[in-house]
C-alpha cells in the first residue's frame, strides 16, 4: 500500500508540475499585447485611397447632365441647362480639366476637390449661364449615377445642383 501511496504521489507531482508548466506556458503566450498596425490609408500596391479608386472610376471621364438645378431662390433652372454635358476629366486624383458641352460647342474649364471628394469646385466660362454652377460646391450625396450638392457659401439659399449620369 505504501508503494502504492510512493507511486501515485510522484505521478501526482508530476502532473501537478505538467499541469502548471502548461498554464503557466499558455498564459505567457496569451498575455502578449497583438501589435496591430496602424490603418493604411492607401493601397499598399498603388498608393492610391479607395475614395480616388471611386471617384476615378465613377466620375472621371464620364458625361454627366443637369438632373437638378436650382437658384438660391429655389426657381429651378433645370431646363435651362437641358443642352449641357460636363465631364470632369484627370489631371491628377484632386484636379483637371472640365468640358462643358453647351449647344454643340465644347468650353474649356477646369474642376478641383478636396481628398475626400466632398468639396469640389467647377470653373468654366465662356457663357453667362455657367456662373450658376462656377462656384466650390459641397457634395452632400454621392451615388453610383450622380452626385448631389450645395454651395459651401452659408447664404447661398435653396441653391442646389445635381449632376447625374448620361
Amino acid at each position: 500500500m505504501r508503494n502504492l501511496k510512493l507511486f501515485f504521489g510522484s505521478l501526482g507531482i508530476t502532473y501537478i508540475f505538467v499541469i502548471a508548466s502548461t498554464g503557466i506556458a499558455v498564459t505567457a503566450t496569451s498575455c502578449k499585447k497583438d501589435k496591430a498596425l496602424p490603418p493604411v490609408p492607401k493601397d499598399s500596391t498603388d498608393n492610391v485611397t479607395s475614395a480616388q479608386k471611386a471617384f476615378d472610376l465613377l466620375v472621371l471621364g464620364k458625361e454627366f447632365y443637369m438632373k437638378k438645378g436650382l437658384d438660391s431662390a429655389g426657381t429651378d433652372l433645370t431646363s435651362a441647362y437641358a443642352d449641357q454635358i460636363y465631364v470632369l476629366q484627370k489631371s491628377t486624383y484632386t484636379d483637371g480639366p472640365l468640358v462643358v458641352t453647351a449647344g454643340g460647342v465644347a468650353y474649356n474649364g477646369t474642376w478641383s476637390a478636396n481628398a475626400d471628394y466632398s468639396k469640389l469646385e467647377l470653373k468654366v466660362t465662356g457663357r453667362p449661364d455657367f456662373a450658376f454652377y462656377s462656384i466650390p460646391w459641397r457634395v452632400t450625396s454621392k451615388t453610383l449615377t450622380g452626385l448631389k450638392m450645395v454651395p459651401q457659401a452659408t447664404n447661398a439659399g435653396s441653391k442646389t445642383l445635381e449632376l447625374e449620369k448620361k
